[in-house]
């Protein structure tokens, strides 16, 4: 009787003790290099690692700003570890002509690195993918094909981590265009409902996608290191934006919180004790837009 009671014991404790959370998310290359973008610090980051024990750490400590029209590696890396600079080459809604800015990368620059670094080439401009509809070439060579758009339609939001594979990529417009890269769901980073919240908690499989693109979290960040540098970055105009994650199929007045930012509406989640907005990007609000998978 003793020796059953023993074996009981540990199964009970078993039984009583919190099961971890469910997370599918597993170490990919593509992933590694989006993740080293962001901010230190960063909360995805951070799960990433602790899921898969790949040890990314942030190339910037602010994470990688937005510039309007960063397609090049080789400026972002010019003062590495420091930031470098450099004066927009021209007018956007927020950027101005000739003004200086910290270099970054523009949302299709952000993709392009992350392909080229994992040998993946590159992709084509963000004018051809929109209007291309079925199956088409891509530059170096690759193939790839829409998986979704407004023509074929999109199986319901929590359905399509079914369908997605991490690195496929969302182009939309919306005003202007822009690209953004699948990275999972929250549940794939081992997310609970409890530990989401109410507010949260039913968006657990909705996309999360990587993008570099506005921010409003970004601005008052680098105006606050432009501030506390100004021998080496006192000129320049700070961002709108950075790399960042963001909850694809949620509107902005869906979100529990709001933000006009710049010439941007913003609705999001704050996550990480408020150290962390996870904000929506709402597709029905773009006049077209499709998925797109780079073999």
């Amino acid at each position: 009787m003793r020796r059953r009671r023993a074996l009981l014991l540990p199964l009970l404790l078993m039984l009583l003790t919190p099961l971890p959370a469910h997370a599918e998310i597993t170490r990919d290359p593509l992933l590694d290099t989006a993740f080293a973008c962001v901010e230190e610090g960063n909360l995805f980051q951070q799960r990433y690692n602790e899921l898969t024990g790949a040890g990314v750490t942030s190339l910037f400590p602010l994470g990688v700003p937005y510039y309007f029209g960063g397609q090049s590696t080789y400026y972002l890396m010019l003062r590495y570890p420091d930031y470098a600079q450099r004066a927009c080459i021209e007018s956007s809604q927020y950027y101005r002509e000739g003004q200086t800015y910290i270099f970054g990368f523009d949302c299709s620059g952000f993709c392009r690195y992350v392909y080229v670094q994992n040998g993946r080439g590159t992709i084509d401009s963000l004018s051809s993918l929109l209007q291309n509809r079925d199956y088409f070439p891509v530059d170096q060579g690759g193939n790839g094909s829409q998986l979704f758009n407004q023509r074929t339609g999109l199986p319901p939001w929590d359905e399509l981590h079914h369908t997605l594979q991490v690195g496929d990529l969302l182009v939309a417009a919306h005003g202007t265009r822009h690209i953004m890269m699948y990275i999972g769901t929250l549940r794939d980073y081992g997310f609970t409902a409890r530990e989401l919240g109410e507010a949260l908690a039913p968006y657990i499989d909705y996309p999360l996608i990587i993008h570099c693109g506005a921010n409003p979290q970004y601005g008052p960040r680098f105006q606050a290191f432009i501030d506390t540098h100004p021998e080496r970055y006192g000129y320049c105009t700070t961002t709108d934006g950075g790399v960042a994650m963001s909850l694809v199929g949620v509107a902005i007045a869906d979100a529990p919180c709001f933000v006009h930012d710049g010439v941007t509406d913003f609705g999001y989640f704050p996550m990480d004790d408020g150290q962390l907005w996870l904000t929506v990007y709402d597709l029905d609000a773009c006049t077209s837009y499709c998925w797109f998978r780079k073999q």
